[in-house]
């Protein structure tokens, strides 16, 4: 069986933030568990309310390594990391949510997978 971890991230790349309930970036399921070559519903969701924010970045984290950025929503462009399998795909928009699909599970795909959210100005 391969289990792709869940954590919920929120990396804030520009400065401090204040201690306020009402900013959030929220990533759902918690975990998922599905056995190799599974297909079905292998989705997870990020989203944040943080009006200022463009960008939704994603991660995979395998065991005992650091982060690897799989790519990134800046508004509604798509930016995938030049490595990153076709099998590993997200869409959505920066300034609100994001979905992060993989198909054809492997064992390789047993993994963390983190959300973050910022913003920039390119």
């Amino acid at each position: 069986m391969i289990l792709l971890g869940l954590l919920n991230c929120f990396l804030h790349l520009s400065g401090t933030v204040g201690a306020s309930d009402s900013k959030h970036v929220e990533q759902k399921p918690p975990f998922i568990i599905r056995k190799y070559g599974d297909s079905v519903n292998n989705e997870i969701k990020c989203s944040h309310n943080i009006t200022d924010y463009n960008v939704i970045l994603w991660y995979k984290q395998d065991r005992g390594k650091s982060l690897k950025l799989l790519g990134y929503l800046y508004n509604n462009n798509l930016n995938f990391e030049e490595d990153l399998e076709e099998r590993i795909r997200f869409d959505g928009d920066g300034r609100k949510e994001s979905t992060l699909r993989v198909t054809d599970l492997n064992f390789s795909d047993s993994a963390l997978y983190f959300c973050a959210a910022s913003y920039t100005v390119l």
